[in-house]
């Protein structure tokens, strides 16, 4: 019977991976209090219950409910977050998502969707999300993807995605 267990779970795994939405992305980071850019690469992979960041540099960054596990190239656990005690990094998984899925109406909650020209918008944000994010802008694709976004955050920090 224990033989049955391991192709079956390659198999669910690989259909789940049929069901994943992929993207390749270039990411880049101001840090404020630093005054410096970073950037890497890397691939997302949404499906309902899970997202999963996947850097060049081997990183893999897994989100599946209210946590939040990092590991590095070869497997092993970096740290583990509680996504309930981290509000802002909740946020920061709940509003790329959105984005990169054009996920709009989810939005809609927190955010004023300003349609600027062409395919640019800007989500000004409402209520309590102003004292995390100032701001987020987005382009799209002529076929309607997510070309890039950027996100200012209230301490002066700010990430920009670029799909490939």
């Amino acid at each position: 019977m224990n033989f049955l267990i391991k192709p079956i779970f390659f198999i669910l795994f690989f259909i789940s991976l049929l069901f994943c939405d992929t993207v390749s992305f270039k990411e880049g980071k101001y840090i404020e209090a630093l005054d410096i850019f970073t950037y890497r690469d890397g691939n997302v992979s949404y499906s309902e219950a899970e997202t999963i960041i996947k850097y060049q540099d081997g990183k893999t960054i897994s989100k599946m409910d209210n946590t939040l596990t990092v590991h590095n190239r070869n497997g092993e656990l970096l740290t583990t977050i509680d996504l309930g005690k981290r509000v802002e990094i909740s946020l920061y998984f709940r509003l790329t998502k959105a984005l990169f899925l054009k996920d709009f109406k989810s939005l809609e909650e927190n955010f004023e969707i300003k349609e600027l020209k062409g395919k640019n918008y800007l989500f000004v944000p409402k209520d309590n999300i102003k004292n995390v994010i100032e701001g987020i802008k987005l382009t799209l694709n002529k076929d309607e993807t997510p070309k890039e976004f950027s996100i200012d955050f209230g301490n002066g920090d700010i990430i920009k995605i670029e799909t490939k």
